[in-house]
């Protein structure tokens, strides 16, 4: 079980990418953490997210097709078509089952809740549904953190608002400011 870094993990679906980006601008390379994107992704068409986080990131940014120890200042991008968990300082891929409705979020932070919770920091940020809720809530409970965005600034509001009503979590913020709050517990930790 990880004693020695955190793990935040941003959460986030539909008008996310403004977010993502706005967030990881504002983490140094040196940041003893470890940051798990699991966002919902279309089964088939590849997600450049990890392209796109390479341009705005110093900290290097994998893609997790195969089962991956996990390490500090290193960014992880669910790929499409998959689903991954928590276990053992590793990070599990599995295929995702045809379904119309994508509990991504919710099974990795259930997962790092079981596995790890108080070294775990949920950022749920824009998005639609209530992916987030439950996964959210167990972390919660196991002693980790969650962030929230601003609904206001969030492009699709539906996610971070579910969060905020059903989930009271530990604070509601702009992106950026979710980063410098992040950083804060990361030192402190």
């Amino acid at each position: 079980m990880n004693n020695r870094f955190l793990i935040v993990t941003i959460g986030a679906s539909a008008g996310s990418l403004p977010a993502i980006i706005e967030f990881f601008d504002r983490i140094p390379a040196d940041t003893n953490a470890a940051f798990v994107v699991v966002t919902h992704l279309m089964r088939d068409r590849r997600s450049r997210l990890d392209e796109i986080l390479a341009l705005h990131s110093s900290l290097p940014v994998l893609r997790v097709e195969n089962d991956i120890a996990i390490l500090p200042a290193t960014i992880y991008i669910l790929p499409e078509s998959r689903y991954i968990t928590f276990e053992n300082d590793t990070l599990r891929v599995q295929p995702r089952e045809v379904a119309p409705i994508n509990h991504a979020i919710d099974i990795f932070l259930n997962s790092l809740a079981e596995n790890s919770g108080h070294t775990g920091i949920a950022v749920i940020l824009s998005g639609g549904g209530k992916d987030g809720l439950e996964g959210g809530t167990a972390l919660g409970k196991a002693g980790g953190k969650v962030l929230v965005q601003e609904p206001a600034s969030a492009q699709v509001d539906a996610l971070p608002s579910t969060i905020i009503k059903y989930d009271h979590p530990d604070s509601v913020q702009e992106p950026g400011e979710l980063a410098d709050l992040v950083l804060k517990l990361i030192e402190e930790n």
